[in-house]
């Protein structure tokens, strides 16, 4: 895989982090708010569980495994993930969402053409 969709796929996967510890530092930044005015942390919780573990995965082994079956089925599912962000975003009209997802699945769907 080249360095570049590597890097790519870094910076894809550091932001999906980083929106899952911020989901678990300012749960309000992604959940709605609950009928008493604060913001419920379950579903940031629950984001942050696949977000944090998978962009640190997809992050260090497209540099440790390039070329691996490994590498492939955990950006395969990088990209479902995204892709569930994606339609999440679009149903709930969150353009942030949608762009850092699309920009996500551009990414680990070009570094999966180059293992092909």
């Amino acid at each position: 895989m080249p360095w570049w969709i590597a890097l790519f796929n870094t910076l894809a996967a550091l932001a999906s982090t980083g929106f899952g510890v911020a989901a678990l530092v300012k749960p309000g930044m992604i959940a709605p708010q609950a009928d008493e005015g604060t913001p419920s942390r379950f579903y940031p919780a629950m984001y942050a569980a696949r977000a944090i573990p998978l962009g640190l995965a997809v992050g260090i082994a497209v540099w440790l495994s390039p070329a691996s079956i490994f590498l492939f089925l955990l950006l395969g599912t990088a990209i479902l993930a995204q892709v569930g962000d994606v339609i999440i975003g679009v149903l709930h009209r969150l353009p942030g969402m949608i762009t850092g997802a699309v920009f996500a699945v551009l990414c680990h769907g070009a570094a999966v053409l180059a293992l092909l």
